[in-house]
């Protein structure tokens, strides 16, 4: 496992071999940190790449041609090392193909690679997903996982801080279960497009939401100018999370192709919610932009 560095003028990056995981986003204007330091008296990731799944699955375990398969939350990804396969000062590309041992609990043979690319104020993640199969066809989930800093600024506390998604429409909220499996059955509509953070908010664990169309999530607090905004375009879901009842400082907000499974899924991977397919030799991309602003010129 080894550290990498991506940097222009406004921001620093730094990435983790193991898992393609960020670890800083540090502005060059203040110094300020904006990701979460992955302090294991909260939660000791700070930005994991989620893949093949998403979430949990009803049992740890799917089935696929008759076979049933084990993996626990969020997939292998974040926990294998990554090549590196193109470094700039201001991009990298990381990549990681199948192997025995992932066959094992996921039989398909892929590659996924991830890159990070500065634009200015904007840290853009990009996925690409290839199915290696020449013959075969594959079903995955990809989604990302960061933890940033609240609050942003030491002049503000963790209560200060309001999450707007935007463009303010009606949006499919899914309540989880205690196992954070999907409680499909209760999902409502909701209108509600501007959530204050205090601890109570999850209280029920994560907030998903459906996001099918653009979508931009920011994070400000009336009492600092920095602010974290993120949009995307092809990520039909949204997590948002923190701890409860511990008081974290950070909160997650995570876009994903895939789901966690519904408390009554038939456990067959094809019929997994939000699962996506891949012919043989087909890649599958999509990309969030995240800005971060100091208020600082």
């Amino acid at each position: 496992m080894s550290k990498l560095m991506i940097e222009n003028e406004r921001l620093q990056v730094q990435i983790l071999t193991k898992g393609a995981e960020l670890t800083n986003i540090q502005s060059k204007i203040d110094t300020t940190e904006f990701l979460w330091q992955a302090d294991p008296k909260y939660w000791s990731r700070h930005a994991p790449i989620l893949f093949p799944i998403v979430g949990k699955l009803k049992n740890d375990q799917y089935q696929y041609q008759g076979k049933t398969y084990e993996m626990s939350q969020h997939g292998f990804a974040r926990d294998m090392e990554f090549s590196v396969v193109l470094q700039e000062s201001d991009k990298v590309r990381l990549a990681l193909q199948y192997t025995k041992e992932t066959l094992v609990k996921y039989p398909f043979k892929f590659l996924l690679e991830v890159e990070y690319c500065l634009q200015e104020d904007c840290l853009v993640t990009r996925y690409f997903v290839t199915n290696l199969s020449e013959t075969v066809e594959m079903w995955f989930s990809v989604g990302a996982h960061p933890g940033f800093n609240v609050p942003i600024d030491r002049n503000a506390a963790f209560e200060d801080y309001t999450l707007e998604l935007s463009p303010a429409t009606q949006r499919k909220f899914i309540p989880v279960t205690q196992e954070v499996l999907l409680q499909t059955d209760q999902a409502t509509q909701t209108e509600k497009s501007s959530f204050s953070l205090s601890r109570d908010l999850f209280k029920k664990g994560v907030l998903i939401f459906e996001t099918p169309e653009k979508t931009q999530i920011t994070l400000k607090s009336a009492r600092s100018q920095k602010q974290i905004i993120m949009e995307y375009q092809t990520l039909p879901h949204l997590g948002i999370w923190s701890t409860y009842p511990a008081e974290a400082p950070f909160v997650c907000i995570e876009p994903w192709n895939g789901l966690a499974d519904s408390f009554d899924a038939s456990g067959l991977l094809e019929e997994k919610k939000g699962i996506n397919r891949l012919e043989p030799q087909e890649v599958f991309t999509t990309e969030y932009c995240t800005t971060f602003l100091t208020g600082g010129k």
